[in-house]
């Protein structure tokens, strides 16, 4: 009874973390970009060459209305934007950034504009199908060669082009460098829409892995050596809702240094402040205003085009993606000499104090005297103030003025909600011991005003607050924080919440009916996802705490809780562990590591049933054998042991000078997504994953049997199906004839036809068996087989090599859609992955095809071998976690294995 409770209760777990991935992220509330004209796409015409060598792609000018009809003569004199589409992603996409940049050009009444253009790659599966990445960056490369030169009769001709990506075409656009003819100069900023930097999120195939080791290892070479510091590169990911690339792989941490890229979640980004879904980040149009925000502040007035300037570009994009201090517009000044204009003054001794006023007539500034002595070393102040200056340092002059100062608004940090103007700043007094007060400037204005200050001490203002392990026995405690009194901010460093796959719920509560504005800050020191939690009513505010990215092992800081709040109320934080959320988490970061782990499985499978057969006795029906042998001890101890000894120095250098790739526990750690009990709870899910799937392949292949029991020919007894059997002739012509398919069309081809001949020979082997049971005469003798038993046998272990054969044809099932998409333009694939193992396949083909279960019995070579296949299965688990594409290897591995068991008799 366990084994039938136990698939099902680790299934309904696999369902409930895919349905928290698939359901628990905030509404959509981007606001959608509009426009007053017609959008068109203008063809671009590219040569002959180019058309020949690239009939599947075009080159478009984004125009609309009155722009529309002056771009046809395509004599252009703008800035030249390139929008690269990703995974499916069309030409059309587009629109959002150029729509807004055309429109806001014209409002603005700038001496520039932009000139939008979108390469059309035929929305093609890039995402789960490398082979044609290559092609794409070429093709890409022609058309900025054909973009810079409509540019030659311009006054002032650009020399580069600014590239947007979404998906993976931002991988595109990093991997033009990589290009042998490619000019460096020609891009000097990218900007990166939810691209998955770090690598593939689904490493399906070889030619994916190969393209982003190339282009990871060029930049970091590149970066290294100065061959691409004049690049810029701005990465946005989008957040919880982006259920198909996660946040932390859209990072350039360990890739592009700092001082050339900025990598934000769009939760974290100033004036967003929120998530968007894989498709929305393209047309989110408060993305897309921060994007084009920044686009407009890199052009260099002079020029008219992108500034050279590296570190202007930089400023910028910091100031737009990452600490943006409310100011109107973007200024290169940060602290600077200032006195606060007005003639008003008023010195204010309050530890804590509030302004609420519904209009100003006049500047007022206010003085907070700076107690050297009460330790209370830092000032806090929030408000809507809407001028770009409005909070300084100053040494007092007679008269309550001050004689000299410093602006410091740009310390400030823009705030959420949206449209609100709420800022922030912390100023840490320590650093400033020359002044005499903090000075707040409120301007004349006719809306309300709010202003709160407070003077704190940064060590009583904090506490550290130890969660409870998501795996302890206490998962289900609550841990509390009580607030101290007549407190504005309090920072509470969160201990304990440092895996991907923790998950915790806070409850901020309060005694007070009025809470507006009151909020929850998460703050995440290694990587720009902060999130926030804003009460704009009364009641308790509750935050989603859980990570985006993987603290890697060198990061030593804490998550940081950060709450804003009215210091007239009294409040408590309280923390639990949400278990459907952990879940969520398992399989966002971890559920790529599910095939390897059901491959495993099948391949015990296979060597346990090759094994009993081997020592005379009955083989094992799938789940009998999985049941009996597919222990979890037996596979995550060894992949544990194996990661740590790799870990160690010596044996790691050891390891390396043999030229094998290293385990994939060390990509996943280098992620900071690994843990120790990752393989034995991910070797339960798959177990109840193989169990399902099993269960369906086998519901297909019992109807079917019946069927053709009930219709066809019965065949009485193996000796009958053997003599029937194909020859072995004839096997080595079907085997040639899969070679051609895969060699001429396509592998997954191949393999498509490989599996539809093995399941119907699975078919008919399962309808003997219902036959030879029907037969009174025949019933199974455990000292001498009997037909039946045969029959059984033979039935059993196919049934295993179809599973087998099912999952890798499933895993080649993107490059049959590009395939039949692309009839049109030509029959095979531009490269091929599932080539190499398609032409195994075909030759292994001929000797499983005829292996009947009888002929491995009894036989201690076979048993010997069958752990060949356990190997393998092992290999399979430690290597193809994040590296899919390894599986059909050690797949094929085993088939020739169980080949030369039938070779042997």
């Amino acid at each position: 009874m366990a084994f039938s409770v136990m698939p099902v209760l680790m299934l309904g777990l696999v369902l409930v973390g895919l349905f928290d991935i698939l359901s628990n992220y905030e509404s959509n509330r981007c606001e959608m970009t509009y426009m007053y004209e017609y959008p068109e796409y203008l063809p671009v015409p590219l040569s002959e060459n180019v058309t020949k060598s690239f009939p599947r792609y075009n080159l478009y000018l984004y125009a609309e209305g009155r722009y529309a009809r002056q771009s046809t003569n395509f004599k252009l004199t703008g800035v030249p934007v390139l929008f690269i589409p990703g995974n499916a992603g069309s030409h059309k996409q587009v629109r959002s950034l150029g729509s807004v940049a055309l429109k806001k050009a014209q409002h603005l009444r700038t001496p520039f504009h932009f000139n939008y253009f979108a390469v059309d790659l035929n929305e093609e599966l890039t995402g789960m199908f490398g082979a044609i990445l290559s092609e794409q960056t070429e093709f890409v490369h022609r058309c900025i060669l054909k973009i810079l030169s409509m540019y030659r009769k311009a006054e002032a001709p650009p020399k580069s082009v600014i590239l947007v990506g979404h998906s993976v075409g931002g991988i595109i656009a990093r991997g033009l460098f990589t290009l042998p003819d490619f000019d460096p100069s020609m891009v000097n900023t990218i900007i990166t829409q939810a691209t998955p930097h770090q690598s593939p999120v689904v490493n399906a195939d070889q030619y994916m892995a190969d393209f982003y080791n190339t282009v990871n290892q060029f930049w970091q070479d590149g970066m290294s050596s100065g061959r691409l510091s004049h690049v810029t590169i701005a990465s946005t990911g989008g957040a919880h809702r982006d259920y198909l690339v996660r946040a932390g792989l859209t990072s350039l941490k360990g890739i592009i240094p700092e001082t050339n890229a900025v990598s934000a979640v769009t939760s974290a980004i100033p004036k967003v402040w929120l998530s968007t879904d894989h498709l929305a980040i393209v047309w989110c149009k408060q993305l897309v205003l921060a994007t084009k925000r920044a686009l407009f502040d890199i052009i260099d007035p002079k020029t008219r085009q992108v500034t050279t300037d590296v570190k202007h570009r930089m400023q910028v994009f910091r100031h737009h993606f990452l600490h943006h201090p409310g100011s109107k517009s973007f200024s290169l000044t940060s602290v600077q000499s200032a006195i606060p204009p007005g003639d008003k003054w008023v010195e204010l001794t309050d530890e804590i104090w509030e302004l609420t006023e519904p209009r100003n007539k006049d500047v007022t500034n206010y003085m907070f005297p700076i107690d050297k002595e009460s330790g209370r070393d830092t000032f806090v102040a929030a408000t809507n103030i809407v001028e770009d200056s409005w909070v300084y340092l100053c040494q007092e002059e007679g008269g309550q003025r001050c004689k000299e100062g410093l602006d410091m608004s740009s310390r400030s940090q823009l705030s959420p909600p949206l449209y609100s103007g709420h800022k922030v700043v912390h100023l840490h007094l320590a650093s400033y011991r020359s002044f005499s007060h903090v000075v707040v400037s409120v301007p004349k204005s006719s809306k309300p005003v709010k202003l709160q200050t407070q003077f704190y001490n940064g060590t009583e203002k904090a506490q550290e607050l130890e969660v409870p392990h998501v795996m302890s026995f206490t998962i289900q405690k609550v841990v509390e924080v009580e607030v101290p009194n007549n407190t504005m901010f309090y920072n509470i460093s969160v201990v304990g919440l440092q895996e991907v796959y923790h998950a915790f719920t806070a409850n901020l509560i309060s005694d007070c009916e009025d809470n507006d504005m009151t909020k929850m800050h998460m703050h995440i020191p290694w990587f720009k996802e902060d999130v926030y939690s804003v009460s704009q009513a009364s009641g308790d505010g509750k935050l989603s705490m859980r990570l985006q990215s993987g603290k890697l092992v060198d990061e030593s800081t804490n998550p940081e809780l950060r709450l804003y709040l009215n210091p007239k109320c009294n409040y408590k934080v309280q923390v639990w562990v949400n278990f459907v959320e952990v879940l969520g988490q398992l399989i966002r970061f971890h559920g790529i590591v599910l095939p390897a782990f059901a491959v495993t499985i099948i391949l015990m499978v296979l060597s346990y049933q090759i094994r009993t057969l081997g020592r005379g006795q009955p083989c094992p029906s799938f789940s009998e054998a999985q049941a009996a042998f597919c222990k979890p001890y037996r596979v995550a101890p060894l992949v544990n042991l194996f990661s740590l000894l790799i870990s160690y120095q010596g044996a790691r250098l050891m390891y390396l000078s043999l030229n094998i790739p290293l385990p994939d526990s060390e990509v996943m750690k280098a992620q900071g997504t690994w843990f120790n009990a990752m393989p034995i709870l991910f070797y339960f899910f798959a177990s109840a994953i193989c169990t399902m799937v099993s269960a369906a392949l086998f519901g297909g292949v019992t109807m079917i049997g019946h069927c053709m029991v009930w219709f066809g020919k019965k065949p009485a007894d193996p000796e009958e199906m053997a003599r029937k059997a194909p020859h072995p002739a004839a096997l080595f012509v079907i085997s040639g004839a899969f070679l051609a398919v895969a060699s001429q069309f396509s592998g997954a081809l191949a393999f498509a036809l490989v599996l539809a001949l093995y399941f119907g020979k699975t078919c008919r082997l399962y309808a003997n068996t219902i036959t030879l049971k029907n037969c009174l005469n025949l019933q199974n003798d455990k000292k001498k087989p009997g037909p039946l038993a045969d029959a059984e046998d033979t039935f059993h272990l196919q049934y295993t090599i179809l599973y087998l054969i099912w999952f890798m044809s499933m895993l080649y099932m993107p490059s049959v859609v590009f395939r039949g998409k692309n009839l049109n333009f030509e029959y095979r694939l531009p490269a091929d992955p599932a080539l190499y193992t398609a032409a195994a396949m075909s030759a292994c083909f001929a000797f499983l095809y005829p292996l009947q279960g009888c002929n491995l019995r009894k036989r201690r070579s076979v048993v010997w071998l069958s752990w060949f296949v356990y190997i393998s299965a092992i290999l399979a688990c430690m290597f193809c976690m994040v590296a899919l594409y390894r599986t059909p290897y050690f797949i094929l591995g085993a088939f020739v294995v169980v080949a030369f068991c039938h070779r042997m008799v």
